[in-house]
């Protein structure tokens, strides 16, 4: 690999890392402090979630993936490696959006309220990444808000207080 690419890959991680470290502070989202931290089921639940959303406008970027990875890593502590390697199992054992319904059910019966709110900005952070709102992503989004029964309060400041401009 080219060292000037991988020393901007990296520069471009610590970027995206401090951006994120930011946006936890600023909305109180949690990072590994409660009972999925540990649970390799619920990582799994969630990076499969992560890649149907990047999938959503027909494929999973470059930039989408490193997103993941980013999330992963820091809110479960994994390494970069081990959050890489859930991603691509995701891919692997999800061929398709056919589904899509099942593993929303799941983290809807899995995961409590204050979980999929931390999950629903994970979400919003995976879209933000390419710096474009795709139709299919935004459907996905709307799904998942009116399946997880989120309160327009919580949504509405997750949108306002962190992704004016990103989307765009």
């Amino acid at each position: 690999m080219d060292p000037k690419r991988t020393s901007r890959l990296a520069t471009d991680i610590i970027l995206d890392m401090s951006l994120l470290d930011l946006i936890i502070e600023k909305t109180g989202v949690r990072t590994a402090s409660d009972s999925i931290a540990g649970d390799s089921e619920a990582h799994m639940l969630i990076a499969s979630l992560l890649v149907l959303v990047a999938r959503s406008d027909g494929g999973i970027s470059p930039d989408e993936n490193m997103r993941i990875v980013n999330l992963l890593s820091k809110r479960f502590g994994l390494t970069s490696g081990e959050a890489l390697d859930l991603v691509a199992r995701a891919v692997s054992e999800l061929p398709s959006h056919d589904q899509l319904d099942e593993v929303v059910d799941s983290v809807n019966e899995v995961l409590s309220r204050t979980q999929k709110e931390d999950l629903m900005f994970m979400v919003l952070c995976v879209i933000a990444a390419d710096e474009q709102k795709d139709a299919g992503e935004m459907k996905l989004l709307n799904k998942l808000v009116d399946t997880f029964r989120l309160p327009d309060a919580t949504m509405q400041r997750m949108y306002g207080a962190n992704f004016d401009g990103l989307f765009y």
